[in-house]
């Protein structure tokens, strides 16, 4: 993802170099920090007020500080805003995660990276459906594309073919059957076909990604190929 500056900077004081502070590069901000800094002409553009999009601008991960310790124990290559060990963030993902997640988080962390490999591919599989989301760019998939692609997902409509693998399960069937209702009546929803997110029954609440490699190998198709980055979704009813 590039950014351009608007407009160069045409005048620099005269006032001698200090040099930054040394500290820990942050494994989710694709630039490097300048060596050394010259305080800027009064009128030179001094950047967004919130940081560049991609720059983790959490403290944890410029230590010292007392906040160095936010990373995920289990999945350090995780953003740990996802990881399911260090996630503050429980919401339901019946709803778009901009208005469920309180927003200084949102704001903070939705366009942070996913992945400290800044990965263009991530799939997400989970326990709770049968689906495996595939979120693709060409540039590094954000916190957000994350959030979104799930949302996107379970939007969708039950297809035929799924339909005739849940009348088998009459379990499952009632589930469905039963928060499709809800759902419905709550959202004064016109369109009463079935959706994905009806899958789901009561479990809708987001508590982050986990890796279990087993079910990942179970899990992928004969044939398919293996994504780096594969994830499972941990839902959960509270």
């Amino acid at each position: 993802m590039s950014y351009t500056l608007p407009g160069a900077l045409s005048e620099l004081s005269t006032q001698p170099p200090h040099r930054l502070q040394s500290r820990a590069m942050n494994p989710w901000n694709p630039w490097q920090p300048p060596g050394f800094y010259n305080q800027p002409h009064p009128n030179a553009f001094a950047g967004p007020p919130g940081g560049f999009p991609g720059f983790w601008g959490q403290p944890g991960w410029a230590p010292p500080n007392a906040n160095a310790g936010f990373r995920s124990t289990k999945y350090p290559s995780l953003n740990p805003i996802l990881a399911s060990d260090t996630t503050p963030i429980k919401y339901d993902v019946r709803r778009k995660a901009r208005s469920e997640i309180p927003q200084a988080l949102y704001g903070q962390y939705r366009a942070m990276f996913a992945t400290a490999s800044s990965s263009a591919h991530i799939r997400l599989l989970s326990k709770a459906f049968p689906w495996s989301i595939e979120i693709m760019s060409s540039t590094p998939i954000t916190c957000e594309a994350v959030w979104d692609a799930l949302h996107t997902a379970l939007q969708e409509h039950i297809v035929d073919s799924e339909w005739g693998i849940v009348i088998g399960d009459k379990r499952l069937r009632e589930t469905i059957e039963k928060a499709a209702k809800k759902r419905v009546e709550a959202e004064h929803d016109d369109d009463s076909r079935l959706k994905r997110i009806d899958w789901l029954g009561a479990q809708t609440i987001f508590k982050g990604l986990d890796r279990l490699e087993d079910f990942q190998e179970l899990r992928l198709l004969p044939g398919a190929d293996e994504c780096a980055e594969t994830w499972i979704v941990k839902l959960g009813t509270s």
